[in-house]
């Protein structure tokens, strides 16, 4: 009886992938490489079933590209290592990775990227041919692709691009966007959603929580900051916090007009 076998799915996580491309890259730079020379730097002692499926993982998201025996690092994975978490170099990077492999991109465009729980992926993976075992893999690896993500696209600084300059017609005042993921949490993947402002140069935030869109815009007009905020948990209100706090910078410590208030 011939041995069940799965679709083919990374092995790994996309965080697991870019550490072991990064120990190759740290010894072999992008030098064409022997795969066994690429899975002793990554820490195996030789091609086995281990070694051989971690190396096809980080190529199936594009982190280690070549034919036959030959492999080496790819411009995607420096591109990856090169920049800091949270740059938006790196976050554009991460997210091509994360859909390089066919069984992700296939998964995000059936569940609207990946908005499911582990039961309906679980479902869904075992009437594409995979084994009970396989499917669970498989959706670990997917899991922890979709959190690094999350965790990666959070990190933009908003006080940085509330100064950075905005171009446009003399008189007239802009309105811009930022996406942010949403906070981690278990089996919720990011939603980024684009929500504009208008009348004034503003910074809009939207993340998808657990019970809804959560959603905060803070504009910048002249010598004050307006806040309008719609939150549905604990997580949505620090991230207005650590946001305000970034920006408190942009106004003067105290107003020349500013009463004291009484103390009570």
């Amino acid at each position: 009886m011939a041995k069940a076998r799965s679709p083919q799915y990374p092995a790994i996580g996309l965080k697991e992938a870019i550490e072991r491309a990064t120990e190759v890259y740290n010894n072999d730079y992008q030098n064409p490489i022997p795969r066994s020379v690429a899975a002793a730097h990554m820490g195996y002692q030789s091609l086995n079933g281990k070694s051989l499926g971690v190396l096809s993982a980080v190529l199936k998201y594009g982190l280690l590209e070549g034919r036959g025996d030959q492999t080496r690092v790819s411009d995607l994975a420096v591109s990856i290592i090169a920049h800091p978490p949270g740059s938006g170099e790196r976050v554009g990077s991460l997210r091509e990775a994360a859909s390089n492999p066919e069984l992700f991109a296939e998964l995000d465009a059936r569940f609207q990227g990946g908005k499911a729980s582990d039961q309906a992926l679980r479902s869904y993976l075992l009437t594409q041919k995979f084994i009970p075992t396989a499917a669970d893999a498989a959706i670990r690896s997917y899991r922890e692709t979709k959190q690094l993500l999350e965790a990666e696209s959070s990190g933009y600084d908003i006080a940085d691009i509330a100064s950075s300059p905005v171009s446009a017609p003399s008189g007239e005042e802009v309105s811009r966007s930022i996406l942010v993921a949403q906070p981690t949490l278990p089996n919720v993947p990011t939603t980024p959603i684009v929500a504009g402002t208008s009348g004034r140069q503003a910074v809009t935030i939207s993340w998808v929580g657990e019970k809804g869109v959560s959603e905060s815009s803070i504009a910048i007009k002249d010598d004050r900051l307006e806040l309008a905020a719609l939150l549905y948990d604990q997580a949505g209100v620090q991230k207005v916090i650590d946001r305000l706090s970034a920006m408190k910078a942009l106004l003067p410590e105290k107003t020349p007009d500013a009463k004291e208030e009484a103390a009570d």
